[in-house]
């Protein structure tokens, strides 16, 4: 794995590179700039987080990111709650809105359901692990994953898959951990917690 200072890719400006376009598609939802640029990060790796990583991610008084929490709960889209068998980081806030999702291209992302302390945890772990390691290039979504897998030649076949079966049927899940991975020409990052 690399260190947070190794860049595996190219970079234009600040933060992660593929936010800024991503989070344009929250403006008509009232999340600009950075806000929605967190939004986004936050639901691509995993839908939850504390107000201390919406702090360090904004460099901010942890006052103006309550206020967007607040905002976010009042909206319907978030609910902010002190999870059972999860102790010492506080409340977590679970981004589980339909409009945020589908406005981000995931509007049948299982991330937005309720899940086990250990799941959380471990999502929590892999947005922390995206935070420390902005510079590398991040495959936010299934297709994205898949379609850069398949460029380098490796077939569906062997990508991780899960299949979920339900009354309507099955639906094949690429990655079902949805744990951050990471793609360039030289090496593949995966984060596992």
């Amino acid at each position: 794995m690399g260190t947070p200072d190794r860049q595996f890719g190219p970079v234009g400006g600040e933060g992660i590179p593929h936010l800024k376009e991503r989070a344009r598609a929250l403006e008509p939802l009232g999340w600009k700039g950075r806000r929605a640029e967190w939004i986004a990060l936050a639901c691509f790796h995993g839908g939850v987080f504390t107000r201390v990583q919406w702090t360090s991610f904004l460099g901010c008084h942890h006052e103006k990111v309550g206020r967007a929490v607040r905002k976010l709960v009042a909206q319907g889209v978030a609910i902010e709650e002190k999870p059972p068998g999860i102790k010492g980081i506080g409340r977590i806030c679970r981004i589980h809105g339909r409009p945020i999702y589908k406005a981000l291209g995931l509007g049948d992302r299982r991330r937005r359901r309720i899940t086990s302390p250990e799941v959380t945890m471990r999502r929590l772990l892999g947005l922390d692990y995206a935070l420390e390691h902005p510079r590398l290039p991040w495959l936010p979504t299934e297709a994205d994953r898949v379609a850069a897998f398949e460029a380098l030649g490796i077939e569906r076949g062997l990508l991780p898959q899960r299949v979920y079966r339900g009354a309507l049927g099955g639906i094949r899940r690429f990655f079902p951990l949805g744990l951050p991975i990471a793609l360039d020409t030289e090496r593949a990052v995966f984060v596992y917690a």
